[in-house]
């Protein structure tokens, strides 16, 4: 989707980092703006200062993991603006703790925003695309530990949520292309965003016993051998690669290109498993 002036963006989780970025950078584009965030204060905020711009915006208080709040965010849509052309899934929390001390509070907590939300997003917001038609397109903010395993970082249940998330946007992706729709995953590596302090929005019955503190990133980045580690993107610079990739039509957002040699690692353990399973059992 090239022409994004005067189209209608909804973008979840908005009310800060990537999120707030996108509607930025989408307000710049002249398109028209639905931001939502279980944050009001925070995403009222984000919509005023669009709004003094000159842009037309809505502020919606959302929680992600409940489908008919998502309902209601549709409704609310196509009551202000009558479409939906760009619909960024973009909510999303994390955990960090090793898979054998994880509670189920926190696999609980983690998938029904990273996972549930996209999903959510997707079922009440795609048949009313679809009937609407193209131009349109979808994005999915995934992550780059959706693409490889990050050791040491503590983020087991993080990881299974954006493995996921690119899985349904690979194949929502074949699923749309006959009917001219896009679908972008995004997979970014260090963005300066809030995401570390998403306990402060953990639901009281998921509450886990006892907090764990957040990795040093660069650290991580440095101990995983990454030949020029970068240092972390700001948000707004984010969001300009993310939509380059959404007028590109592109499958993969990436922000971060100096991970590809661990994307190399990955998918060379892959092809050696598959070459070991043709000399058993050729054929």
């Amino acid at each position: 989707m090239q022409e994004l002036k005067d189209r209608v963006a909804v973008i979840t989780g908005a009310g800060s980092g990537i999120g707030a970025g996108l509607a930025r950078r989408c307000a710049a584009e002249g398109m028209r703006v639905v931001l939502a965030d279980v944050e009001l204060g925070a995403v009222q905020a984000v919509a005023a200062q669009l709004r003094q711009g000159g842009t037309a915006a809505e502020a919606v208080g959302v929680d992600v993991r409940d489908p008919a709040a998502l309902v209601r965010l549709a409704d609310r849509t196509w009551e202000a603006f009558g479409a939906c052309h760009l619909l960024i899934n973009n909510a999303g929390v994390v955990a960090y703790r090793p898979i054998v001390d994880l509670e189920l509070s926190d696999w609980r907590w983690i998938l029904s925003v990273n996972l549930e939300g996209v999903i959510h997003g997707l079922h009440a917001f795609l048949p009313r695309i679809r009937e609407q038609g193209p131009p349109a397109h979808i994005v999915n903010t995934a992550s780059m530990a959706g693409l490889i395993p990050l050791q040491g970082a503590g983020l087991g249940a993080y990881a299974a949520s954006k493995y996921a998330v690119v899985a349904i946007s690979e194949t929502l992706r074949l699923e749309l292309a006959p009917e001219n729709i896009g679908v972008t995953v995004v997979c970014p590596g260090g963005v300066d965003t809030r995401i570390n302090e998403a306990e402060r929005n953990r639901p009281a019955e998921l509450r886990r016993s006892a907090p764990v503190a957040a990795p040093d990133m660069q650290r991580l980045a440095e101990s995983r051998r990454l030949e020029t580690p970068e240092t972390f993107l700001d948000a707004d610079g984010a969001a300009a690669r993310i939509l380059e990739a959404v007028r590109a039509d592109e499958l993969y957002a990436i922000t971060h290109p100096s991970w590809l040699p661990l994307v190399h690692e990955r998918h060379q353990n892959l092809e050696a498993a598959f070459t070991r399973a043709a000399g058993r059992w050729p054929g």
